[in-house]
């Protein structure tokens, strides 16, 4: 499994995957390129599993991962963000011989394709390919599947495919098809879908904007990811007297998540239900936005930003609330793909509201299980808010739907067996090419 940070709080789905996949009996092993040292919290199946334990990290510079600074001209000087001195480029590429030998010695033909600009692009640039080459072509196991979380990620191991002779499939998620796409070309796929041997999409939406990259329809499998439903335990929202009523929403401090909207609907909101509160889980850099505008409409007093959280304590906070808001916006024609933690909410029987928004749609029961609303619209969601306030006997009824629908369509316990089954098939098909070529091969010997 090729990852780009780990662990990641905020891509608790990657987790559970690979623990699924554990539970029924797979061996898997973790590579990513960077260890995450935010002082994030750790999800506890990191540490159950130890899974820490089964990740390789490729150990690279920061100016060549995570910021993939080019190395070109060697003449000059690069300057890494956050750090209090440049480094000579030249400097970097003398550190990076020692790499460059060791991979011709045991991959020379793919030690020319990664510094190829052609082929990995800024990935050659910076010599963040050269560097994981270095660190996966020492290694000699041998894996029956290849899987990677997100296109980019995809991108930088897709050489691995040829080095370890094993079928690659590569997920994506969100950003990997809209934002990237936009800032880098439509076309930075275009290696990555010649080799792969299956995608994976997380909806519907995704697997159609993927498909408009140029992946093959052939290739593309829709398969959402998933929660064990047993963590998140079903309770039917009522009001009790004098309870405040609490609002929910997840999600990084991003502009696509729609924070600010939500925090306007509900400080107009809290002029009439006084005894409302609304909490925030996520961090990033929006933060100081965020609490400016919070302290602008006089809302500290029942809006909180808690910052990042694992899933434990999100798990918490979804018991304690009434309903659960997620108000995504498109960002320059940005949208998200599935929104997990929508489904995280129905699961423990809150009622949502949403915009209508990427994938958003196919992610809840409308008008069962929860209602969608425009983007960018505070005074629609103000009035879906108001009238689900005011009709609490129709809260129970929500819930179960939403958790029977989570239930049918999102348990990982029943996802991990056709993700098993695309690997089974992508298995048959690159041992009987392997075969093809080998028969072919054979035949053209000389009598």
């Amino acid at each position: 499994m090729f990852v780009g940070s780990f662990p990641v709080v905020s891509e608790t789905f990657i987790v559970r995957q690979i623990t699924g996949l554990l539970d029924l009996g797979h061996d898997v092993d973790i590579y990513a390129d960077t260890r995450d040292e935010t002082g994030s919290p750790i999800q506890s199946e990191v540490r159950q599993y130890r899974l820490l334990e089964r990740t390789t990290f490729m150990d690279m510079p920061p100016e060549t991962a995570p910021w993939e600074m080019p190395v070109w001209p060697i003449t000059r000087r690069t300057w890494p963000p956050g750090a209090t001195d440049s480094i000579h480029n030249s400097i970097r590429v003398l550190r990076a011989l020692s790499r460059l030998f060791q991979c011709v010695t045991t991959a020379p033909r793919l030690t020319f394709q990664v510094l190829k600009p052609g082929e990995y692009r800024y990935q050659a640039a910076s010599l963040s390919a050269l560097y994981r080459l270095a660190a996966l072509s020492c290694i000699r196991k041998r894996y029956d599947v290849l899987h990677a979380h997100f296109g980019p990620t995809g991108n930088s191991f897709r050489f691995t495919r040829t080095l370890w002779q094993a079928p690659l499939v590569v997920s994506f998620h969100g950003y990997d098809f809209s934002t990237l796409p936009r800032k880098e070309g439509p076309d930075m796929y275009r290696k990555l879908f010649e080799t792969v041997d299956a995608v994976t999409a997380n909806s519907d939406y995704t697997r159609k904007q993927v498909e408009k990259l140029g992946c093959p329809a052939a290739k593309l499998h829709k398969l959402p990811v998933g929660l064990h439903l047993s963590e998140f335990p079903f309770r039917e929202r009522t009001l009790r007297p004098g309870e405040p009523f609490r609002i929910l929403s997840v999600g990084r401090l991003v502009e696509i998540k729609g924070h600010d909207y939500a925090i306007r609907a509900v400080a107009r909101l809290r002029e009439r239900h006084r005894h409302l509160r609304y909490t925030i889980v996520g961090e990033g850099p929006l933060r100081k936005k965020l609490e400016t505008l919070v302290k602008d409409l006089n809302a500290e007093e029942f809006v909180t930003l808690h910052g990042a959280a694992d899933s434990a304590e999100v798990r918490r906070l979804m018991d304690e609330s009434h309903l659960f808001v997620l108000a995504s916006v498109s960002v320059e024609g940005d949208q998200e793909g599935q929104g997990l933690v929508l489904q995280e909410a129905q699961a423990s029987g809150l009622p949502v509201i949403a915009t209508n928004h990427g994938a958003l749609p196919e992610g809840l029961l409308v008008g069962q299980s929860g209602f969608l609303v425009p983007e960018r619209n505070v005074d629609a969601l103000v009035g879906r808010l108001s009238e689900f306030i005011a009709h609490p006997e129709a809260w129970p009824q929500m819930g179960r739907a939403g958790r029977k629908f989570v239930g049918e369509r999102y348990d990982i316990s029943k996802l991990n067996q056709p993700l098993s089954q695309i690997y089974a098939g992508v298995i048959r098909s690159f041992r009987a090419a392997r075969l093809d070529r080998s028969s072919v091969a054979f035949d053209q010997l000389p009598n």
